[in-house]
């Protein structure tokens, strides 16, 4: 173990063991830090200058607002600061722990720089070198030893207050043409004539707007946070921060009440127009004003300096910001952050060279934003309804934390519009550099309540969708993620911000030992996606004794609410594994076709070409995954796989999707880069025999023909896959003389559902196509095609028939094998139709006429030929016929024709759809 991990770890205990020690009360922890921190040396030096500028009344006005703020942001503040455990750091550890570490660290950052140049503000309002040096060296003697000092402090600053209304009352009127100074003593004609605001602007230098007179006294009501600087050093937090923070609120309002009026009582207003110290030169005893200025300018920067170095020490602790934690040491004695001390002091010598309106400004900055995130975190912990958010101060409201947001937010943009909009852009760039640099902190923020709450307050609000906005809400149906990683990815693109849940079927009969394995796998998962997959999906694992009824239970159970799946996905069944494993099995074989113009597609040996190429997905594959470790289920028979297919398809009637081949799935790059250019869409209208009310109709699905449509489009919409490929649809008829009309048709279907795309009419009986002119027109163009038709048909009984005899002419062929067919009752449940609905041809055999394996077979040729620059393909999913899962022949001979048709394809996703996806009404 690192060393600086081992002086960490010994030095919690000893913080444990100081914080314990700490001894500060109400009073001297919380109340006078805060009283003091208020009164700002602003009051002796600029409360006569806005006195004369606004009068009485526009002054008072600007102070209830000033206080106004100030009491909802103490309310929102003892909310927090009483609802548990308060640690060093003040405000920042206030609103990190509610509102998460981004906003709590560049809250933290900002109201850091507002302490610092408050002390600067105060240096500047008195400069003397001596209280400066003699003050930094108080700060670092510690926390206790500052508040005794505190309290000689405040009794200077309070006979300083209090000889103001007794100058008033007891120091006989005079007149000072020096100094420009006519005092009455108390008189109601020079309250009256202070009363409202004079127009002689002109006299005054400086600052002379409403909003900069604004911006300059909000710095002397806003040491709210004095005490909550001070947490680390109280007693009992919780409690001494809100009961401490709100007497001194009401007790320096109070005092600056009296202080102003009696101002207002007591002085013409030409006094105020020409004698910024007016409060001293009418005093009944100068001294004890300038005793009082240095009383709180000693104060305030002190408590800038101490209470700065502490936030910054809990910012460099949490390890926020990398290169800071060297500031989070303390001393061994009693914790104190020299090194913060040191840093902050550096940083307050620089600021002494703005003047005082600019540090005003910036300071009202600062803290305005400090105020609004506080009410901000409030007003979210409260109409988050956590249970654990119970605060011991109960006097609050939502209401009260949402006015003093807007107030906040309204006041900084009031006072400067050009600082506040920096000071926005600082806080967004600091939460930014906190998001993306700061290791994870679980300190569980508002955030999560609050998205928690909105979900569930939406989710019962919605409703099925409908047709407008339908989009893929997809189930997958996965096992082992490694093998089946590109399909994981590409139904991640192909979800479009809609739904998308990974289903596991873990297979046990023990309840007990189910559960432990279903925790680990669920956390394994969960890793899966978030840290390696990147993608944006929900896990949804299940127990059963068998397969079927698992993933029963995962279509039934996946979603809430109104969100729920419908579209389910699957991989292909393993046919190469199933002939391995069972070699006594009689399982069809597929034959594989290679011409000249054909090119192999990518496997398992280019994945090295790929990964040079930068394929992620694969390098993803090369490395060590969170569910590589979990148990992986065996290889289920072939009549579970039909039967999850038929309940899919025939009973739930969800929307389906099987993918093959997706192991050579070649990720979308910069379009330069990439071998493949296509997203083809084939979508084939297939015939089937289907029950409806104990009838069996044939029925042609068109649902399924504009599911692939929309799949397809939406898949292409993604920005990566755009870039890098076109997307096609291709649809065939048997004859030429239909070419036009069916290109016609379909384009106009397109454009009633507003998808671009390319359209490729191709026909059967092109010549080009050896297996349909050997199957059609009994035609053997080359040796390796009748050995494939051979090879491919042999168990199909009319074929057997059709070639008994040996070698046959082409008119005998179509004799033979149209009549074989009309004798043959052959299952036409899984027959598939042409891309046209009509012919026009009077031969004695057509496509149409002949069983779903050998078309099929043409089918697999055509796409073949017109795949070569293809990177996925969708087409449709033949429907099984009702029962087929019943009967391992059956079931085999099912997934043997969807394998003839799919051979040597690139990947592909065979569709089809129960229900309407898409609308072309407005």
């Amino acid at each position: 173990m690192p060393a600086t991990q081992q002086d960490e770890r010994s030095a919690k205990p000893d913080r444990e063991h100081i914080a314990k020690k700490n001894k500060l009360g109400i009073v001297s922890g919380v109340y006078i830090p805060v009283c003091l921190n208020i009164v700002s040396i602003l009051m002796f030096l600029r409360f006569g200058r806005i006195l004369g500028r606004l009068g009485l009344l526009g002054m008072l006005g600007l102070l209830t607002v000033a206080y106004l703020i100030d009491f909802v942001t103490t309310l929102s503040l003892s909310a927090i600061a009483s609802n548990g455990e308060v640690k060093g750091g003040g405000a920042y550890y206030l609103i990190s722990r509610s509102l998460g570490p981004e906003f709590g660290g560049s809250i933290g950052v900002l109201f850091y720089l507002a302490q610092v140049l408050n002390t600067a503000l105060n240096v500047v309002g008195l400069i003397d070198c001596l209280k400066l040096n003699f003050g930094s060296a108080l700060c670092l003697a510690g926390s206790s030893i500052f508040a005794k000092a505190s309290n000689a402090l405040l009794l200077i600053l309070v006979i300083s207050i209090v000889s103001i209304p007794l100058s008033a009352v007891f120091v006989a009127p005079f007149h000072d043409p020096v100094k420009g100074i006519d005092f009455t003593g108390v008189s109601l004609d020079t309250l009256r004539s202070n009363l409202w605001p004079h127009r002689q602007g002109r006299e005054f230098k400086g600052a002379e707007t409403f909003r900069e007179l604004f911006g300059i006294l909000f710095p002397a009501t806003s040491g709210i946070f004095a005490g909550a600087s001070m947490s680390g050093d109280l007693k009992s937090p919780s409690r001494d921060i809100p009961v401490g923070t709100l007497w001194a609120l009401l007790s320096t309002f109070l005092a600056y009440l009296i202080v102003i009026i009696s101002l207002a009582a007591g002085t013409a207003h030409s006094t105020f127009l020409h004698d910024t110290n007016v409060i001293q030169d009418i005093n009944v005893w100068a001294p004890i004003i300038f005793a009082g200025e240095c009383a709180t300018t000693f104060f305030s920067a002190l408590m800038g300096l101490i209470g700065s170095a502490k936030l910054l020490q809990a910012l460099a602790r949490d390890k926020l910001f990398p290169g800071l934690s060297v500031l989070g040491r303390g001393t061994k004695r009693a914790d104190e952050p020299v090194l913060a001390i040191f840093l902050t002091y550096a940083i307050a010598q620089v600021a002494l060279f703005a003047n005082l309106n600019q540090i005003a400004t910036l300071i009202s900055m600062g803290y305005q934003m400090t105020f609004f995130v506080m009410n901000l975190a409030c007003f979210l912990l409260k109409i988050g309804s956590a249970p654990n958010f119970r605060p011991g101060f109960k006097f609050f409201t939502w209401q009260s934390a949402f006015v003093g947001s807007v107030l906040s937010a309204s006041a900084m943009f009031f006072i400067d519009e050009t600082y506040a909009s920096i000071a926005v852009c600082l806080l967004i760039f600091l939460f930014l550099l906190i998001h993306y640099l700061s290791p994870p902190k679980h300190w569980g923020d508002v955030s999560q309540n609050l998205i928690y709450h909105q979900v569930r307050k939406y989710l019962l609000r919605l409703k099925p969708e409908h047709i407008k906005f339908w989009r893929p809400q997809i189930i997958l149906l996965v096992n082992d993620p490694r093998k089946h990683i590109r399909l994981v990815q590409f139904c991640n693109s192909m979800k479009k911000g809609g739904l998308y849940i990974l289903g596991h079927v873990i297979v046990t009969d023990d309840f007990t030992a189910g559960v432990q394995e279903a925790k680990i796998q669920q956390a394994a998962w969960t890793h899966y996606i978030s840290e390696f997959s990147r993608i944006k999906a929900f896990v949804q694992l299940t127990m059963s004794p068998s397969i079927t009824w698992g993933v029963r239970n995962l279509i039934l159970s996946s979603g809430l609410g109104g969100l729920r799946p419908n579209v389910a996905v699957l991989g292909f069944y393993n046919m190469d594994e199933l002939r391995e494993s069972r070699p006594l099995v009689d399982i069809p074989d597929v034959p594989t076709p290679r011409t000249p113009t054909e090119r192999p597609f990518p496997t398992s040996e280019t994945k090295a070409s790929r990964r040079a190429r930068g394929d992620t997905t694969a390098r993803l594959m090369e490395g060590f995954l969170p569910t590589d470790v979990i148990r992986k289920e065996g290889m289920m028979d072939v009549t579970s796989y039909m039967t999850i297919l038929e309940d899919l398809a025939l009973r739930y009637k969800i929307n389906v999707a099987v993918g093959k081949g997706f192991d050579s799935l070649e990720s979308p790059r910069n379009a330069a880069r990439n071998s493949k250019r296509y997203i083809d869409l084939w979508p084939i209208q297939m015939s089937a025999e289907v029950e409806t009310e104990g009838k069996n109709v044939l029925t042609s699905n068109f649902d399924t023909y504009t599911l692939i449509l929309q799949l397809g489009f939406i898949l292409h919409s993604v920005p990566t896959w755009k870039k890098a490929y076109r997307l096609r649809v291709l649809v065939f008829v048997e004859y030429e003389n239909e070419v036009e009309e069916e290109r016609k048709r379909v384009r106009a279907l397109l454009d009633k559902l507003r998808i671009e795309a390319e359209v490729v009419v191709l026909w059967l009986d092109c010549g080009n196509l050896a297996t349909y002119e050997m199957i059609i027109h009994g035609r053997s163009t080359t040796p390796d095609t009748e050995l494939v038709v051979s090879e491919c048909l042999k168990d199909e009984e009319w074929w057997q028939e059709a070639t008994a005899s040996g070698g046959v002419s082409e008119g005998d062929a179509q004799l033979n094998i149209s009549e074989l067919l009309s004798s043959y009752a052959f299952d036409r449940r899984n027959t598939s139709g042409s891309g046209s609905s009509y012919s026009t041809q009077g031969l004695a055999l057509s496509f149409n006429d002949i069983p779903s394996r050998a078309q099929h077979l043409i089918l697999n040729e055509l796409l073949r030929q017109n795949s070569h620059e293809t990177a996925v393909l969708f087409t449709t999913l033949p429907i099984p016929g009702e029962g087929t899962c019943q009967s391992e022949a059956a079931s085999i001979q099912y997934l043997s024709d969807i394998e003839v048709l799919c051979n040597e394809l690139p990947p592909v996703l065979l569709v089809l759809s129960n229900n309407m996806t898409v609308t072309v009404s407005l």
